[in-house]
């Protein structure tokens, strides 16, 4: 196993998951667990990955250095995904300090046995001199847990932030180019809609804070996915962006259907959105075994959007259950939190009182989506006019968009 270096005296030492096919509720093609080693004339390890990855994470350091000459650990975040192998390597090396927040210190106890354990707490701002090398540490509250923290190697202007920017994918590819930079944008933006979106107003103060240090940011590698060196400006960039809730004149149709009923519905609200000349995406609702039918490929399509239409028939006087499935999982997303809001609308079919298209609308505007109609329900199926209707409804919602 080989090392790939990033910068002189500065290496990947990660480990690849080809496997892993779910992960936080989402699905994806495999990731990867990054590592650091930053060698001056002291070696210092950034993050680490699961249990059970120890050996390779460990067979990558060994093609640099031996493992008992590192220094230094640094833990950027607690959760499993990077300090899994944390007891081997304190196990390996017993006597090597560990840098990490004072919510992160807790968070080990909390994790492990931490009983001699070298544990120093860091601060925003303290530095950690390597000889030739020096790392900066800057506090990153809820970028994603409460213990994150960035690391910048000052010499290489490199930013190692844990989770931010990262995506999940595994590849031979370690950096943006040799990925590709519209796959490293399309991964990174699915990572962000599914983990990222509750904390963009965390995001833009963060990247507000790291502006205002005025440090140059060559390179940035993150702890999932590939290295930004040729394309860290269109992340940042895509960040602040996505941050703020800037779509695309774009409206997601998000349906699942019976007995095809909402089916012709939804395809008639998307003749009327395209009439107007916006993109459309219509997403029925499976269990991810169909490209691009999972909720986590729907809620990145949604956070480019500028509309959200959801739309269910009745079953027992509620949503189907896929449906409200789905809106469980848009609600502890809150796109509501971006700064720019998104508009939305309901619709579907009943054959007795209905009701799903009120509740719907309700987790639209939990979800803090703007809701701005009151709702398009028909009897069985569709006819004509309500076919008409539905594609009114479709034209409306453009419309709308335009007019903010």
């Amino acid at each position: 196993m080989m090392a790939t270096k990033l910068a002189p005296g500065v290496y990947w030492v990660g480990a690849i998951d080809w496997n892993l096919r779910e992960y936080h509720g989402y699905t994806l093609p495999g990731t990867t667990y990054n590592a650091y080693l930053v060698r001056g004339e002291k070696t210092a390890l950034i993050d680490g990955a699961y249990h059970g990855f120890e050996g390779e994470v460990l067979g990558r350091i060994e093609s640099v250095c031996n493992p008992g000459a590192i220094d230094y650990i640094v833990v950027n975040h607690i959760e499993m995904d990077h300090s899994g192998t944390l007891p081997a390597f304190v196990r390996r090396m017993p006597d090597v300090p560990i840098y990490c927040t004072g919510r992160a210190a807790a968070g080990l106890a909390r994790h492990y046995d931490i009983s001699g354990w070298k544990i120093h707490v860091v601060k925003s701002g303290d530095t950690l001199d390597l000889g030739g090398k020096t790392l900066t540490f800057l506090e990153a509250p809820m970028l994603h847990w409460p213990d994150s923290m960035f690391t910048y190697l000052v010499e290489d202007a490199i930013l190692f932030p844990n989770d931010a920017f990262g995506q999940h994918v595994a590849s031979a590819a370690r950096f943006d180019d040799e990925l590709g930079k519209d796959a490293a944008m399309a991964h990174a933006q699915k990572f962000f809609a599914n983990l990222i979106i509750p904390l963009a107003p965390k995001v833009l103060k963060k990247l507000d804070e790291v502006g205002g240090l005025g440090i140059d940011i060559r390179m940035i590698a993150p702890s999932h996915g590939i290295v930004w060196r040729s394309y860290a400006g269109d992340i940042l960039k895509a960040y602040t962006d996505w941050s703020r809730g800037v779509a695309k004149e774009k409206v997601t149709i998000v349906y699942d259907t019976m007995h095809g009923s909402t089916t012709m519905m939804a395809r008639a609200i998307a003749e009327g959105i395209m009439a107007e000349g916006a993109d459309v995406r219509v997403c029925l609702l499976r269990d991810g075994r169909y490209e691009g039918t999972h909720r986590s490929d729907i809620v990145t399509d949604i956070l480019d959007s500028k509309a959200v239409i959801i739309g269910s028939p009745t079953l027992q006087d509620e949503v189907l259950p896929t449906v409200a499935g789905f809106l469980s999982y848009l609600r502890g997303l809150a796109p509501g939190r971006l700064t720019a809001k998104k508009i939305g609308c309901a619709f579907g079919s009943h054959g007795g009182m209905g009701g799903a298209v009120a509740q719907a609308e309700a987790a639209l505007k939990a979800a803090g989506i703007e809701v701005i109609d009151g709702g398009f329900q028909v009897n069985y199926r569709p006819d004509g006019d309500e076919l008409g209707r539905a594609y009114e409804l479709g034209r409306r919602v453009v419309q709308e968009i335009r007019a903010r």
